[in-house]
């Protein structure tokens, strides 16, 4: 993130976003030892866990590329806005990850639906903001 762009929001939303991925790693090892999966499986889940975690820290670092935007355009208002997004999406992400490693370690099933409801989030994150965005630029256009 750059210098600008760190608030003390950001930087929580960051940390606990660390920590939490820190925290899905652990327990996946822990469970794979415990109920003996295969490393096989354990070393994918947290592989596509944190590919998925650097794209999405990429695109925090360069936010104009989610609209396709011009870095001069990507300012402002419209650069915190998609800074934003980003972290509560890759946020929510993490933590419903979390939450699915606990209840394994726990012997707990979790519904089919608990991923529905968590995708269904990050989409309405990311609508959420992707109109407020929209409606800046619609604005700055007819300027």
């Amino acid at each position: 993130m750059r210098k600008e762009d760190l608030t003390m929001g950001n930087v929580i939303c960051e940390a606990v976003g660390i920590v939490t991925t820190l925290l899905y790693v652990g327990l996946q090892i822990y469970c794979g030892i415990f109920y003996r999966v295969p490393v096989i499986h354990i070393v994918t889940n947290i592989v596509m866990v944190l590919l998925v975690y650097a794209g999405l820290v990429m695109l925090v670092l360069y936010p104009e590329k989610v609209n396709r935007l011009e870095p001069e355009v990507c300012t402002g208002q419209i650069r915190r806005l998609t800074i934003h997004m980003l972290l509560y999406v890759k946020l929510v992400f993490i933590i419903s990850l979390l939450f699915t490693s606990i209840c394994d370690v726990m012997g707990k099933d979790v519904d089919g639906a608990y991923s529905l409801i968590s995708v269904g989030i990050m989409i309405l994150i990311a609508v959420g903001y992707e109109i407020k965005i929209f409606q800046i630029l619609k604005d700055m256009n007819e300027e």
